[in-house]
């Protein structure tokens, strides 16, 4: 399948976005913005979070100026619409929950490196957090189909399983290449 060069990914907590962006970036050399490493939400309230939540949106503004890219994350409140304006392709990641839950538990379990938000450990394991994947929507799927809609000329890649994703990553090609 070929791909445009200006990649969203998008889908719930733990569904594989940050190992898709990193997978995508090492196969066509395009930068990567992890916008977990950014998220105001993963700090206590206070200076630090104010930064954040200003930053976060200078940087996406930044990264979507260039050439190429990869962008691992849903966060609709922060430059969503200037994301897809500018992008090409859209990777929806559509894992059941379910599995998504086997993989937070299991990252937490054995320590397994993650590209985008560090941390994940039996240490900081945080029922919240299972909670919230569990609720109905952990991602708002919602804007993200009506984002669709108002963006036809964006090409959507809908992935359902591990599989499909890791067949897509070996046949996936960049246009104009």
């Amino acid at each position: 399948m070929k791909i445009g060069k200006k990649i969203v990914i998008m889908g719930g907590s733990c569904a594989g976005k940050s190992t898709m962006a990193q997978n995508l970036s090492e196969k066509f050399s395009l930068p990567v913005l992890y916008l977990d490493l950014y998220d105001p939400y993963a700090v206590p309230a206070g200076k630090e979070r104010d930064q954040r939540k200003q930053k976060i949106n200078q940087v996406i503004q930044d990264t979507i100026e260039k050439d190429g890219w990869v962008i691992d994350g849903t966060y609709a409140w922060y430059a969503f619409e200037e994301r897809l304006n500018k992008a090409d392709t859209m990777i929806l990641l559509l894992s059941p929950v379910y599995k998504r839950l086997w993989c937070y538990i299991r990252t937490c379990i054995t320590k397994t490196k993650r590209h985008g938000r560090q941390g994940f450990s039996a240490k900081n394991f945080r029922w919240d957090h299972v909670w919230y994947m569990l609720r109905k929507k952990d991602a708002p799927y919602d804007l993200i189909n009506k984002a669709i809609q108002e963006h036809p000329n964006l090409q959507v890649v809908k992935l359902k399983s591990h599989k499909e994703a890791n067949e897509f990553l070996k046949s996936a090609q960049l246009k104009g290449r």
